[in-house]
C-alpha cells in the first residue's frame, strides 16, 4: 500500500478518535500514528539476518565503478530491460526477471571513486536453466550487459520493506551496519559456523518486488561471485 494512503488512513482514524472519544484518546491516536509511520520509514525496526541460500539463476550485468548512491540511473536502465522485454510477466514453468546489483567493495573500506559493482536483471532458476530470447541477449550485448550464471550457494540472507526511496536507502545502510555487527559477534558466527576467514565482502541485493529487498551475502564459494569483467 503506498505510504500517502497508509498516513491518510492513521489520519483519518484519529481524526474519528478526537471526535467520537475526546482529546485523550485522540492525543494517544496522534502518539501511535506518529510511532507507526516512523516504523514504516524504517526509525523503529533493522533488518534481522538469518542463514539462507542463493539460488542459482542467469543474469545480465553492467559493471560500474564511483559513488553508489549515484547509480540510481543503473537501475532505472535495469528496469526499463524488463519492461521493454515484458520479463516481469511470469511464464509457465519459469521465474520472473527481477532487478539485481552486486556489490564488490564496501563504503568506508574503499575510497568511493573505486567501488566496484554491476547492475542488472536476474532469473532464478526453476528446474533447468531457461534460455533466455534472442532478442533480449541482442540487446544486452549491445548495451554492455554481460551474461552471467548465478551459481547455487550458501549465504547469509534478510529482506527489507520499503514504501520510498527515502526507506530504501534506509534499509540498504542499516543492513550493511547489521552484517558487519552480526559478523564482529562470536556467538553469531558459532551460530552459523562461519570459519574465520568468512569476510562476507559480496553482496547481493535482489528488488523480487517493487517494495522489497532480498539481501545475500555468499559465505561459501566466494569467489565464483566476483562476476566484475575488469579483475578477471
Amino acid at each position: 500500500m503506498n505510504l500517502l494512503i497508509k498516513i491518510a488512513i492513521f489520519i483519518v482514524v484519529d481524526y474519528f478518535l478526537f471526535k467520537s472519544f475526546g482529546f485523550l484518546f485522540g492525543m494517544i491516536g496522534v502518539g501511535i500514528t506518529v510511532a507507526r509511520i516512523l516504523y514504516i520509514l524504517g526509525f523503529f525496526r533493522k533488518p534481522s539476518i538469518f542463514r539462507g541460500a542463493i539460488c542459482d539463476g542467469i543474469a545480465f550485468l553492467k559493471d560500474y565503478q564511483g559513488p553508489i548512491y549515484k547509480n540510481g540511473a543503473a537501475f532505472e536502465e535495469a528496469l526499463k530491460i524488463i519492461k521493454t522485454f515484458k520479463l516481469d510477466q511470469v511464464k509457465e514453468g519459469e521465474e520472473k526477471y527481477v532487478v539485481m546489483g552486486v556489490y564488490y567493495d564496501k563504503p568506508g573500506e574503499v575510497e568511493e571513486s573505486k567501488l566496484r559493482y554491476s547492475i542488472g536483471i536476474y532469473q532464478k532458476n526453476k528446474g533447468f536453466p531457461s534460455k533466455p530470447p534472442e532478442e533480449l541477449q541482442r540487446y544486452c550485448e549491445s548495451n554492455n550487459y554481460n551474461y552471467t550464471e548465478i551459481p547455487n550457494t550458501t549465504a547469509l540472507y534478510s529482506h527489507w520493506q520499503y514504501s520510498t526511496y527515502f526507506t530504501m536507502m534506509n534499509g540498504i545502510k542499516k543492513f550493511n551496519v547489521e552484517l558487519k555487527k552480526c559478523l564482529n559477534d562470536a556467538s553469531f558466527r558459532k551460530t552459523y559456523r562461519l570459519k574465520p576467514e568468512t569476510k562476507c565482502n559480496i553482496i547481493l541485493e535482489m528488488y523480487e518486488t517493487d517494495s522489497n529487498i532480498a539481501f545475500y551475502t555468499p559465505i561459501l564459494n566466494e569467489e565464483k561471485f566476483r562476476f566484475y569483467k575488469k579483475d578477471k
